[in-house]
């Protein structure tokens, strides 16, 4: 038998979690000595959900907390997070740094106050928003995962890693974590990332000009062709334009970020003032050091 308010919900919440169907929630676990529930996740250290004073600098109210320390390799996105939140209607508070998330749903005011265990609505509504928060942590979680490590090596030692090909898979991560040395950071406020247009599709970062306040759509070329590239930045700004600008009487204009310029790519944006053309290059030093002390 739980011997407290917090041990009750915590085994409320377990058994809700592992209720949704989502092997990711079945790894939820109550601890009763520390009064915390845990949870597993492959790009997470350490997941713990428990009662605590809101972490809102100043504020009395009493909060459901989930705490979660991503594992080396997968960092928090604390901007992009928040607007998840919001799009999805989760509701709570999302505070991030560069190493720890956390997710807060409020539930009282006061030291004293004492969740009302008993309220069966008031625990549905509580456990659920913990689990569709936690769900939509994970998801972020699996989308910022950037380790970058060699494919197939065991399967093809003789073969050089072309290091290039291997960051290319992160592009995305490397241009929305160095946002601000970039070209346009001065111009441009980097808004989110596969930001949804449509039902199948995402765009890969969707920015804003500090200036006009007009949309920017930026897509990266890895693999596609020059026409699909320039077809998915024309699709995207339409949508964009559509849904979003044209409601708050603002433009819509594209960046196509590709390896290298071909004369298609080229010759397909001259028909579109709107779209600009950025290259990325990757670039490996290796300098000597010399260790000895100096005399």
């Amino acid at each position: 038998m739980p011997s407290s308010w917090q041990e009750h919900f915590l085994e409320k919440l377990v058994a809700a979690a592992h209720a949704t169907g989502d092997g990711r929630l079945a790894t939820a676990a109550l601890h009763r000595r520390k009064r915390t529930a845990s949870f597993q996740h492959a790009q997470g250290r350490s997941i713990e959900c428990s009662f605590s004073p809101s972490r809102n600098s100043g504020s009395q109210a009493q909060v459901l907390l989930i705490e979660c320390q991503p594992k080396r390799g997968t960092e928090i996105d604390g901007l992009a997070l928040k607007r998840e939140f919001h799009d999805v209607g989760c509701g709570g508070d999302v505070l991030a740094d560069h190493d720890t998330v956390w997710l807060q749903c409020q539930w009282g005011h006061g030291a004293d106050a004492v969740f009302p265990v008993q309220d069966a609505r008031r625990v549905n509504e509580l456990s659920g928003g913990a689990t569709r928060s936690l769900s939509l942590l994970f998801d972020h979680l699996e989308r910022r995962r950037h380790v970058v490590t060699p494919v197939n090596v065991q399967a093809a030692p003789s073969k050089p890693l072309d290091l290039r090909i291997t960051l290319e898979q992160y592009l995305e991560d490397l241009l929305v974590e160095q946002w601000h040395t970039l070209p346009w950071a001065s111009e441009l406020e980097y808004l989110n990332r596969q930001v949804k247009c449509g039902k199948n599709d995402r765009l890969d970062i969707l920015a804003r000009d500090r200036t006009s306040q007009d949309y920017v759509v930026i897509e990266l070329k890895r693999d596609q062709g020059d026409d699909e590239v320039v077809g998915q930045v024309s699709r995207y700004m339409g949508w964009i334009k559509q849904h979003r600008a044209d409601h708050e009487g603002v433009g819509v204009r594209g960046i196509s970020v590709a390896r290298e310029i071909s004369d298609r790519l080229r010759s397909s944006s001259v028909a579109l003032p709107t779209v600009s053309i950025y290259t990325y290059e990757f670039a490996v030093i290796i300098q000597p050091i010399d260790a000895r002390p100096a005399r």
